[in-house]
C-alpha cells in the first residue's frame, strides 16, 4: 500500500498523468517506461528532432499518447524514417500523428519493401493512386503479400522480390520503373 501511495505522489507519474494519460491503463505503464527511460536532456532533443518536421508538441504529445514506444526511438532513427517518409512518400506528418507505430518498424525490413510494392503497383495502374499506406504498412505480412503481392503476381513477377528486398528487380521492370523513387506520389 505504501508503495502504491509513493508512485502516486512521484512527480513523473504526475507528469505522465498531465500529459493524458489514465493511470489504470496499459498505455499509462509503458508510457512511464519509456518516459523514465530516458534523461529530460535526451526527450527534449527527441522533440526537437520532430519539429525540425514541423510538429508541434501537442502533436508529439498526441502521437506519444496513442504509441509511447515512439519516443523511444533514436534521434538518428526518427530522422531516417521522417525523411523517408516525408521527403521519399512525400507524406504528411498527420500520416505520422495518426500511425506513431510507424517509427516503430525497421525502415530496410518492413517500410521500405512495402512502400516499393505499393509505388511499383501506383505506377503500374494496378492500384489507387492514393491507398491509406500508413495503414498497410501496420497489417500483418499475410495479409500484405495476399493483397498487393499474390494478388498481382501474373501481372507484375518480380513484386516478391522486391519485396523480399531484391531491388535488382526494378531494372527487370521496364516501362518507366525507374521513376518509383524519383519524386513523391503517394500523399496520404
Amino acid at each position: 500500500m505504501e508503495v502504491e501511495w509513493a508512485l502516486l505522489e512521484n512527480p513523473i507519474v504526475e507528469e505522465i498523468k498531465q500529459m493524458g494519460f489514465v493511470l489504470s491503463s496499459k498505455l499509462f505503464v509503458i508510457a512511464l517506461k519509456v518516459f523514465t527511460s530516458m534523461s529530460k536532456s535526451t526527450w527534449k532533443k527527441k522533440l526537437e528532432v520532430y519539429r525540425r518536421w514541423d510538429f508541434s508538441e501537442n502533436e508529439v504529445l498526441l502521437a506519444f499518447r496513442r504509441y509511447p514506444w515512439f519516443m523511444s526511438s533514436s534521434e538518428k532513427k526518427i530522422m531516417s524514417h521522417m525523411d523517408f517518409f516525408v521527403g521519399k512518400m512525400g507524406w504528411d506528418r498527420a500520416v505520422i500523428i495518426a500511425y506513431p507505430q510507424l517509427l516503430g518498424f525497421s525502415l530496410e525490413k518492413r517500410i521500405l519493401p512495402r512502400c516499393s510494392v505499393l509505388r511499383v503497383l501506383i505506377l503500374k495502374g494496378l492500384v489507387n493512386e492514393n491507398p491509406n499506406m500508413g495503414s498497410l504498412i501496420l497489417k500483418n505480412e499475410k495479409h500484405f503479400l495476399e493483397k498487393f503481392v499474390t494478388k498481382y503476381e501474373i501481372e507484375v513477377p518480380q513484386l516478391l522480390d522486391l519485396y523480399k528486398g531484391n531491388n535488382n528487380s526494378l531494372l527487370e521492370l521496364g516501362d518507366g520503373i525507374d521513376e518509383v523513387w524519383k519524386e513523391p506520389i503517394v500523399k496520404c
